[in-house]
């Protein structure tokens, strides 16, 4: 058995100028060699732990810690940072915090040269560790003009540069398209084979479980399961109440499970679920139930885009002829790759961008005719990142300012405020400052906000980023009740699976065009086309076209279509 490179010993810690701790007595050991993934709600105390295995905590931060922490045979507390960082890289969630040199040469070169090696020590290692993350040929490029997956990349041949045993990796992936989730990950799983770092990762997506050795699920500071996937997923009430989201193959047999159709053990992969069905299915001589089929309404185009090309200055042309209408009332997905133009295109329906060439015209207005602040009230844009938006010390003041500067009374201010505070679920948290809410409630924020201008358009550029499974729900929940009630919604997302559960129509892109634009049912039954913009369809959607001989729907895209499927037909 291999030997332990990280032992966390009843880890108490807690931030200064906090009354509550951030780790409550973490114990957990890591072997040499293994991929462990880390995994909990938002707050959970998942970062904390990362940041106490290099010493940035408690050496660079401070606070109380309590127990003990050993890697690579060294004490945290006994070694400083500088000591630490030549057996533990770290690798951040947002790869530009960590780039700050002219080119991806210099950048790798920083960590080894600032161990004062020797030049040709220095030029194999920057060698080794761009060929290591496949970027032999990037040297002298400005890691400021890479694309986020290329940058995650430098990130993490900088980390490798200096040789460490063990590779800390926090939400890696969360900014990243399909393509570049893939690619960051087969680099993982590649450097763990051919050079045996060891790896622990906080991740949120199910590739990163699929491809661990162990899982281990934080909650409110504590550490309470872990094991190898199959071990973990297989309690859903564990999993439940650590707010993770589980892999979509999970979620169906947990269902499954609840309807009495299914007593086995939980599978991962579709691959795995399609086995287990084929058996389940052999011989079933029910029905599976008609799929309900989303009608696009008959409504007023609210956005249309006319013959749209946009060039950045100095920079790419970004879309390219791109044509389409926004009916009011729909709920529009636009999916694609890291690149493909997508949140350019929605930053012109409320003039954040103008047109190069061609128009775009919002309730009939030509957008490069109005200010930004008159499209507001028509087109509400939440950023991806919902701290962007904000400035004001509390919440109240946060959702009161586009409305004040409207030019109202404070008396339809006031109602405007309580109005979408109350949708949103803030209203008890009106006095609050908004950097001190968790990141969903932040999101939920910056709807708000939105929401207050009474805009008929609410654009929503990746919602769930970075979210637990809980904030996720919520988030959703909120945006399909305010399609409902008449709003329309447009989506930038990677996420299939929130696409295939909420979306009636989806755009794809690709290099700036348009590829598809349909039926989200019909779009999704394409699999060669979203291949063309390196889009997988969603895990159900992929075992539907498994198991279509057998008279599953081909159509099936979401867990409660796969799960009426199935028990309709094993029912008979």
């Amino acid at each position: 058995m291999s030997r332990e490179v990280i032992r966390v010993e009843d880890l108490t810690y807690t931030y200064p100028q906090s009354d509550e701790p951030a780790l409550k007595g973490v114990s957990l050991t890591v072997r040499e060699g293994e991929i462990v993934t880390l995994m909990g709600h938002t707050g959970c105390g998942k970062s904390t732990l990362c940041l106490t295995l290099n010493g940035i905590i408690p050496h660079a931060i401070g606070g109380e810690l309590e127990g003990r922490v050993v890697v690579d045979g060294l004490d945290v507390m006994e070694h400083d940072i500088a000591e630490l960082a030549s057996r533990v890289g770290m690798v951040f969630q947002d790869p530009e915090t960590q780039l700050f040199c002219a080119t991806v040469r210099s950048e790798v070169a920083f960590g080894p040269e600032n161990l004062a090696l020797p030049r040709e020590e220095i030029a194999e290692r920057v060698r080794w560790a761009l060929e290591a993350t496949r970027l032999s040929g990037y040297e002298d490029r400005e890691p400021t003009r890479l694309s986020g997956g290329e940058k995650q990349q430098v990130a993490l041949a900088a980390a490798l540069a200096m040789r460490p045993k063990i590779l800390v990796m926090d939400e890696p992936t969360s900014e990243l398209d399909p393509v570049g989730t893939r690619r960051i990950l087969s680099l993982i799983r590649e450097m763990n084979e051919r050079y045996g770092i060891t790896f622990l990762i906080v991740e949120h997506k199910e590739e990163a479980v699929l491809m661990s050795d162990r899982v281990v699920l934080m909650k409110e500071g504590r550490v309470v399961c872990q094991g190898r996937p199959e071990e973990v997923f297989s309690d859903e009430e564990v999993v439940s109440e650590s707010r993770v989201r589980p892999p979509e193959v999970a979620k169906l047999f947990y269902e499954l499970k609840r309807r009495g159709v299914y007593s086995g053990r939980i599978p991962l992969t579709v691959e795995e679920a399609e086995e287990i069905l084929r058996e389940m299915l052999s011989g079933a001589r029910g029905e599976a139930p008609p799929l309900r089929e989303a009608r696009r309404p008959e409504t007023e185009p609210v956005v249309v885009v006319d013959r749209v090309t946009y060039r950045y200055r100095n920079g790419p042309v970004a879309l390219r002829g791109v044509s389409l209408e926004v009916r009011d009332g729909e709920f529009v997905a636009i999916i694609g790759s890291n690149g493909a133009g997508k949140t350019t295109l929605v930053k012109h329906f409320n003039g954040l961008l103008k047109p190069t060439e061609g128009r775009v015209l919002v309730d009939g207005v030509d957008t490069r005719d109005v200010a930004v602040s008159e499209l507001a009230t028509r087109v509400g844009y939440v950023f991806q990142n919902p701290d962007h938006q904000f400035f004001c010390f509390t919440v109240e003041e946060e959702v009161a300012f586009g409305p004040r500067n409207l030019g109202l009374s404070e008396e339809e201010v006031r109602q405007r405020v309580d109005e979408a505070l109350k949708i949103v679920g803030l209203d008890a948290m009106r006095e609050r400052h908004p950097m001190t809410l968790s990141r969903g409630q932040r999101q939920r924020l910056a709807v708000a906000s939105v929401l207050a201008m009474h805009p008929r358009v609410i654009v929503l550029d990746e919602p769930t980023t970075g979210q637990d499974e809980v904030a996720i729900h919520q988030i959703m929940t909120l945006v399909d009740r305010l399609r409902r009630a008449g709003k329309t919604i447009v989506m930038v997302t990677h996420d299939m699976s929130l696409v295939a559960e909420y979306a009636e129509r989806t755009v794809v892109m690709r290099r700036g065009e348009v590829l598809m634009d349909g039926p989200t049912r019909e779009v999704f039954s394409r699999p060669e086309l979203l291949a063309e913009s390196n889009i997988e369809p969603p895990p159900m959607a992929r075992l539907a076209s498994r198991l279509a001989d057998l008279g599953i729907p081909g159509g099936i895209m979401t867990v409660r279509e796969m799960a009426d499927a199935v028990e309709r037909m094993v029912a008979g």
